[in-house]
């Protein structure tokens, strides 16, 4: 999965090690990899398919979800489950990484952005 994050452009942060990688992306938000190994002995092995949560990405427009979607399609290991579409409450669309996670690009009409980039929803 670290691989794949470098590969979207995600600059990944010095602290970073063999054991546990952290990518840190221009709103302030940290993403943490940890291997799922870590995980098993407390919660059980990794389920398939839906795993009951997705991961979204917003952005201010729909040029900004198609222009990423059109980035992704270059992207080795993303699976784009849909092209993007407009909706009454803005757009976006799905995909899935190479470990399953589901994962929305998506914008929100009414949201709004400080000047990090951090999302505010009324």
């Amino acid at each position: 999965m670290a691989q794949f994050f470098r590969d979207l452009g995600w600059p990944e942060t010095p602290a970073s090690d063999e054991h546990h990688r952290t990518f840190q992306c221009t709103n302030g938000n940290v993403i943490g990899l940890y291997a799922a190994g870590h995980y098993e002995p407390h919660f059980g092995p990794l389920t398939e398919g839906f795993r009951g949560f997705v991961l979204s990405i917003n952005v201010a427009s729909m040029d900004e979800v198609r222009a990423i979607y059109e980035s992704m399609q270059a992207v080795d290991g993303a699976e784009l489950l849909e092209e993007p579409a407009e909706a009454f409450w803005g757009g976006g669309f799905s995909w899935r990484d190479p470990e399953g996670n589901l994962w929305d690009v998506a914008y929100a009409k009414d949201a709004t952005f400080d000047d990090r980039g951090g999302v505010f929803f009324p």
